[in-house]
């Protein structure tokens, strides 16, 4: 399982259009926040995925945890978590 986020103010610098148009954007991009995401890997199936549009505490950690991950675990699974997940979390 990791934790990883991503802003939604990331400007685009590019798009597509076919040769010799211009091409015109139709969305703002300048929105502001974050959206932080939990997942788990199992094999190479992504599962038990959280987008939070809030930090993740450790109260969020822990009911994703015990109501996301836990119920859809196969049984006698092992969970390995990275070490920079556990320090980030805050109390």
């Amino acid at each position: 399982m990791d934790e990883s986020g991503f802003s939604h103010d990331a400007p685009r610098t590019h798009g597509y259009s076919p040769k010799g148009q211009r091409c015109f954007g139709l969305k703002n991009w300048g929105a502001r926040g974050r959206t932080n995401v939990i997942g788990a890997l199992l094999g190479t199936t992504l599962f038990a995925i959280g987008l939070f549009d809030i930090n993740i505490n450790s109260d969020l950690f822990y009911a994703w945890v015990t109501q996301v991950l836990i119920p859809v675990l196969p049984k006698n699974s092992v969970i390995m978590m990275d070490k920079a997940l556990l320090n980030n979390l805050t109390v």
